[in-house]
């Protein structure tokens, strides 16, 4: 007579939870070898246990159970080399997704490193700024709503969606004295190889002022650096550009938002 094996036995055998069998058994993948029929109970036999094996094993190469069950069902090692193939390119598929998103994770913690470097809010610096590739949407706007509408075209317009981050979306200015409408948005990356229409925001000594507070807050500090500007006597070139270094996606206290303008002195 053949020796049974309840649930919870093989459970512990193969370290998977009795839920597992259970939803295995409901897909027809790993039936119980008996089921009783006075109490329900389960019970498996020791010669399944090398199916269960090959499921486990094909589960390890994140094959999904409709596969595996096809494979099961079927036997034939050209299906199942065929099953591998699709499985490697959707891995690989995964793969690079997940090294975007560390990608993305590592270039936040150095983001964050730097936000901690800010020398002084509220006051005008002059700051060397390194040459940055960038993509411009030339579109004058003030409302929030117009803003929103703005980056996206930016995103649909460069396909670079997933570069749509604090530390690379800004906003350009015009001099003039209100500073409530601005002029449009860019993007800024390092990857615009492709783009043909791309522009250089240049390497140089900026007029920067740092301060902490929402977008309403900005005319202020457009008109302390335009004072600055006329009180020192510096000539300057291009627009203002306007950049939210934290905001909401980083934390939840209005205290803590910061936001940068600066303008390139000739």
């Amino acid at each position: 007579m053949k020796i049974r094996y309840s649930i919870g036995e093989v459970s512990k055998l193969f370290n998977i939870p009795i839920t597992t069998l259970r939803h295995y058994h409901n897909k027809g993948i790993f039936k119980a070898g008996y089921i009783d029929k006075d109490t329900g109970y389960r019970y498996y036999f020791s010669d399944q246990f090398e199916l269960l094996n090959n499921i486990l094993n094909l589960r390890y190469s994140r094959l999904s159970l409709d596969k595996i069950k096809e494979h099961t069902e079927n036997g034939d090692i050209s299906l199942l080399k065929t099953i591998f193939l699709d499985q490697k390119e959707e891995l690989e598929k995964t793969i690079k997704e997940l090294e975007c998103a560390k990608k993305s994770v590592e270039e936040r913690l150095e983001y964050m490193e730097k936000i901690k470097k800010i020398p002084e809010f509220g006051r005008v610096l002059i700051q060397h700024m390194d040459e940055n590739k960038i993509f411009t949407v030339d579109k004058a706007f003030y409302k929030e709503s117009d803003l929103e509408l703005l980056v996206r075209e930016l995103g649909e317009k460069t396909d670079f969606s997933h570069s749509l981050t604090l530390g690379n979306v800004g906003l350009l200015m015009k001099q003039d004295s209100e500073y409530r409408e601005y002029a449009g948005v860019y993007l800024i990356d390092k990857d615009f190889k492709d783009l043909l229409n791309f522009s250089l925001k240049p390497a140089g000594e900026y007029l920067t002022i740092y301060f902490k507070g929402k977008r309403e807050n900005s005319p202020k500090y457009y008109k302390i650096l335009e004072k600055y500007i006329k009180d020192n006597e510096i000539e300057t070139e291009g627009l203002f550009y306007e950049m939210a270094l934290v905001i909401t996606s980083i934390s939840s206290t209005e205290k803590q938002y910061i936001r940068r303008i600066e303008i390139k002195k000739k």
